[in-house]
């Protein structure tokens, strides 16, 4: 048990490197864009006329790792979206009350941010986060809720790796508590 432990441990910290977008998975540069896969937030605000649709442009990545999408809106709260993958869809964040039914004075904060991490912190803002398997990726957002009043929509979302290392001393302490248990 503890050379699987151990196979496990090490497996994982050789699997652990950074994932990069591999820019070879890139169709046409003005329509594809690399995801970084480092954790940093990209922000978009869209016009759209007040009717929720797909935001321009898709993210792509190629990870040897498993990877963590995560979606938020930012700016005015209400905001909600779909995300798909390869154009299948892949989940949406919730819908949540209207900025006007809020009865917050106009810009406030919260429910007003132009950080990001502040509005990943806020319940009032919509979010999620969904996990993808390693591999090549082609991500596409859809709005599907602006709020009352408003003819844009803000998104911001950011991907960040799994860690082999991590995933496989999971599986190594699974196995342990396996073990232990047919001797408890």
């Amino acid at each position: 048990m503890k050379k699987l432990i151990t196979f496990c441990a090490i497996l994982g910290l050789l699997l652990a490197t950074n994932a990069v977008a591999d820019p070879q998975d890139e169709i046409t540069p003005e329509h594809h864009s690399p995801m970084p896969l480092d954790g940093t937030w990209i922000t978009i605000d869209e016009g759209m006329s007040g009717t929720p649709g797909f935001f321009t442009g898709n993210w792509t990545w190629n990870s040897p790792e498993a990877v963590r999408l995560d979606i938020t809106d930012w700016a005015v709260v209400s905001d909600a979206f779909e995300v798909y993958d390869f154009g299948s869809l892949v989940g949406s964040t919730p819908i949540l009350p209207d900025y006007v039914t809020l009865g917050i004075g106009a810009f406030d904060s919260p429910p007003w941010t132009n950080d990001p991490d502040v509005a990943w912190a806020e319940p009032l803002f919509s979010k999620a986060s969904f996990w993808f398997a390693p591999g090549p990726h082609d991500i596409t957002i859809k709005s599907i809720y602006i709020p009352t009043g408003f003819s844009d929509s803000t998104v911001a979302f950011r991907a960040v790796p799994v860690p082999g290392a991590v995933l496989l001393g999971l599986l190594g302490l699974s196995a342990a508590g396996i073990k232990l248990r047919k001797f408890a």
